[in-house]
């Protein structure tokens, strides 16, 4: 389990995946996502070979997730399970996609978040798909892409009851922006960002994420260090 997600309070993105050699060598999102589409009971009848290589765990999750995809669509049949359960549908995909990024399946991860993104709830769109397809965008070198998708979702979040402007996702959101921006040489720009998400980290501690603090200032700094980077590599 991450270190944040053992602190308390715990937020409804808070998973305790088990403290395991099944789950120890791979990343906290991995397990998360996977386990949220299992009631405990069906975690229970699923068998975790905690002999196989992390690679190989990340193809035998992969193909269990298949499968109950599967199985969950004829069950909902002749409705898709999109329409049957939303949910179900949502943390399947979610799941997923997140074994494709850590199998380095760039194309299928952002095939499912591009899918994610046009299938939301109620025929509309997906604003956290739309956080996912941003990050992938501007991790690919598509910057406007990047851009254009965080303006869209970073309003919502930080309109969200259960989200705001310094929750990680909030943050996230302004961080992959900042990036896009600076990544279209709009240094001035990016700049006024960066000093934005400076100001919200300082105040952090006196709000209801403030257990995430100082996981937000270890990526706030990575983001500084890999930007002045990028800008010396190309020569600005």
């Amino acid at each position: 389990m991450s270190d944040d997600a053992r602190k308390q309070p715990k937020f409804p993105w808070d998973y305790d995946v088990p403290n395991n050699a099944f789950w120890n060598n791979l990343e906290y999102v991995v397990g998360r996502n996977f386990l949220q589409c299992y009631t405990e009971d069906e975690i229970r009848q699923i068998p975790f070979d905690e002999t196989l290589p992390a690679k190989e765990k990340l193809k035998y999750l992969g193909g269990v997730l298949e499968d109950t995809f599967t199985d969950k669509e004829k069950k909902a049949a002749p409705t898709p399970l999109h329409d049957a359960n939303y949910k179900a549908w949502e943390h399947l995909k979610l799941a997923m996609s997140t074994v494709e990024k850590f199998l380095g399946s760039a194309a299928e991860e952002e095939n499912i978040a591009r899918e994610m993104y046009e299938n939301g709830p109620y025929g509309k769109k997906s604003m956290s798909a739309a956080h996912h397809l941003g990050e992938l965008f501007e991790e690919h070198g598509k910057y406007a892409e990047g851009e254009q998708m965080q303006r869209e979702v970073l309003p919502w979040m930080r309109g969200h009851e259960l989200l705001g402007k310094d929750s990680p996702h909030a943050l996230s959101s302004l961080r992959c922006l900042a990036k896009s921006i600076w990544k279209q040489e709009r240094y001035e720009e990016a700049d006024g960002l960066i000093e934005e998400y400076r100001g919200i980290l300082e105040k952090m501690d006196e709000g209801r994420f403030a257990k995430y603090r100082d996981t937000e200032t270890g990526l706030f700094e990575g983001m500084v260090k890999e930007l002045n980077n990028w800008k010396g590599k190309h020569g600005m």
